[in-house]
């Protein structure tokens, strides 16, 4: 009986797909210098309801976010905490675990959030993914220059924000 009900249990399981979400993330917080604005910082992220956990790195200047199951993550709401620390952000990389979801061409809708591609798109979106968040506030003022006439562009496109906030990534994977 009992390896009956572990078998069953197994395959409802299996059968189900992982719901999608991100799991965590990686900033380049510049302008730390000394322990107690790494502590400033770690605290104003940790008031975010999504965040489960918060690493930071004095010495490489990175804050390793670990984010709750379940809960809806706002990549902005965490952004904002680093500049609401008296900090700005160098890079934005995340992990996102992929369920359903589709692509449309470079771009990709999680809720009421859509995600488009700058470089190059993945042929499927499955498992655990990383990407690199580009953004006037996700990075420094000259990359995010070089960026700009193609988010301006891909704005620009019919359909490109078809529901909520959209967002341009790079994809951090390998080929």
């Amino acid at each position: 009986m009992i390896g009956r009900l572990f078998t069953y249990f197994m395959l409802m399981t299996l059968s189900f797909p992982l719901s999608a979400q991100f799991l965590s993330a990686r900033l380049q917080v510049i302008g730390l210098t000394c322990s107690a604005c790494s502590f400033g910082t770690e605290r104003s992220i940790r008031q975010l309801k999504f965040v489960e956990d918060v690493k930071m790195d004095l010495n490489s200047n990175l804050a390793e976010i670990t984010f709750k199951k379940g809960e809806a993550v706002s990549i902005d709401k965490l952004v904002q905490k680093v500049y609401d620390a008296g900090f700005s952000v160098g890079k934005v990389l995340v992990s996102y675990q992929f369920g359903n979801e589709q692509l449309n061409g470079t771009l990709w809708t999680s809720g009421a959030d859509s995600y488009s591609f700058l470089d190059k798109t993945p042929v499927e979106l499955k498992g655990v993914m990383e990407f690199t968040f580009v953004g006037e506030k996700y990075m420094p003022k000259k990359e995010y220059k070089k960026w700009k006439p193609i988010i301006d562009a891909t704005k620009a496109l019919p359909g490109s924000n078809p529901n909520g906030h959209l967002y341009f990534i790079l994809n951090s994977n390998p080929a």
